[in-house]
Formats: structure tokens, C-alpha cells, sequence
């Protein structure tokens, strides 16, 4: 089973990219339409950088350690730092917040975000090379420590909040997606550990965040259609 996930995944990275690809377009269209609303923007937000990730990492199967791959690798560790808090806002807007609640995520989303771009600015990278594909992962040895102590916890902190506002969404109006797509991501992230296949733990927590983005479509579906059929009906409509 394991060496057939292995075989497959440079494939399985590149349907990735394709799928949020495909959502990213999708909700910046969205964000772009009346009403509007900050949701599909900040999706469109998460689905770029799983986007850039899964493209990076799949060119891994075919650059191999250059200069090139390199140097595209860095954005990688720079979006995921400022993508991750985004989770946090996507939350408070799901549970109907109010103003003075939004203003208080805003500006901790935004310290969590830049406290993440720094970490992915003062990460130092070396190759690895897995099932065919390489990757550059943080260098240990010149990385400074507290680089190595933050950047798991800044990526912990918001799939806590996930869950935990899930939660809350599950007992309020039985809306049980957003807990489901933050124990997945936590679920995937702990295969790899769990099963002594720590190698692999960057693939299980792909499947992890693709996880996580399908729930967040079948959460916000219902919105979603809403301001699709506002965007693309009530001009024709306006105009008639």
C-alpha cells in the first residue's frame, strides 16, 4: 500500500495543484461580486498557497536540486507562514462575529502572518530527495532555533482554533465541517509519526489540507451558490 502511494505521488501532487488551482480562480471570482464578502477571499488566500506547495513540490520530480527549485522553494515556507493565520478569520466570520470580535481576529491574524513570513524569510533550506521527488526542508543546523520552536506552533495554533470554533458550530446550528477538516489536518499530520514513516509525513499532510479545503467548500457551499448567483444574475437582471 505504502509503495503504491509512493509510486503515485508526483501524480497525486499535480491533481493537487489542479484542484486548488481551480478553487482559487473560483473564489477570487467570487470575492470579486456583490454582496461582497471577505470569506471567498481569504479561501482564495488559503487555496494559493496550497497551490504554489503542491506545484513547487511536484516540479520537485523533475528539477531535482538546482538553483532553480531552490529558489522556488523559499515562497513555499514564506506563504504557509502567512496563509495558515487565515484559518483564524475564515472562523470568525463562519461563527457571524461581531465588529469588535472581527477587529481583534484582524490585527492577531495579521501578527500571526507576519511573525510566519519571518520565520519562512529566516528558514535556511537543504535538498531531500523521497520517492522521486525532491524538496528543500529547513536546514537544522543554520535555521536559528527559534525559527524551529515557532513555525510548528504557528501552524498548530489556527487548526486548534478550527476545531475548537467548530465546535462551537456543531452544538449552535449542527454544522459539523469545520471540525472534521481540522482533526483531518491533525489526523494526517500524525501518520507519519505515529506509523514511523516520517519521511512521508509531508505527503499525509497534503492529503490533510486537501481535506480541509474540500470540507471548507461543503461548509460555505450554500454561500458560495449565493454570491455566484448574485454575481452572475443580478447584473443581467440590473441591465434587463
Amino acid at each position: 500500500m505504502m509503495q503504491t502511494i509512493l509510486v503515485a505521488a508526483p501524480v497525486a501532487l499535480w491533481l493537487m495543484a489542479a484542484i486548488y488551482l481551480t478553487l482559487f480562480l473560483l473564489f477570487l471570482k467570487l470575492a470579486q461580486g456583490e454582496p461582497r464578502h471577505p470569506i471567498p477571499l481569504l479561501m482564495a488566500g488559503v487555496a494559493f498557497g496550497l497551490c504554489y506547495d503542491a506545484v513547487v513540490l511536484g516540479l520537485g520530480a523533475f528539477l531535482g536540486d538546482t538553483k532553480l527549485l531552490r529558489l522556488l522553494s523559499y515562497p513555499r515556507y514564506i506563504l504557509h507562514g502567512a496563509m495558515v493565520p487565515l484559518l483564524i478569520p475564515i472562523c470568525a466570520h463562519a461563527l457571524d462575529a461581531n465588529k469588535k470580535v472581527l477587529k481583534a481576529v484582524g490585527i492577531a491574524t495579521a501578527v500571526l502572518a507576519l511573525l510566519g513570513v519571518y520565520t519562512g524569510c529566516r528558514t535556511r533550506l537543504k535538498a531531500l530527495d523521497f520517492a522521486g521527488i525532491t524538496r528543500f526542508i529547513a536546514d537544522t543546523d543554520l535555521t536559528p532555533k527559534w525559527v524551529g520552536h515557532l513555525m510548528p506552533v504557528l501552524s498548530v495554533l489556527p487548526t486548534i482554533v478550527l476545531i475548537l470554533c467548530g465546535i462551537v458550530l456543531w452544538k449552535k446550528k449542527g454544522r459539523k465541517e469545520l471540525t472534521l477538516s481540522g482533526l483531518l489536518m491533525l489526523f494526517f499530520s500524525g501518520i507519519g509519526p505515529a506509523t514511523g514513516h516520517l519521511a512521508e509525513t509531508f505527503l499525509f499532510s497534503m492529503f490533510g489540507e486537501l481535506g480541509l479545503m474540500l470540507w471548507f467548500w461543503k461548509f460555505f457551499l450554500p454561500m458560495l451558490w449565493a454570491f455566484l448567483w448574485a454575481f452572475c444574475w443580478l447584473p443581467v437582471k440590473r441591465t434587463a
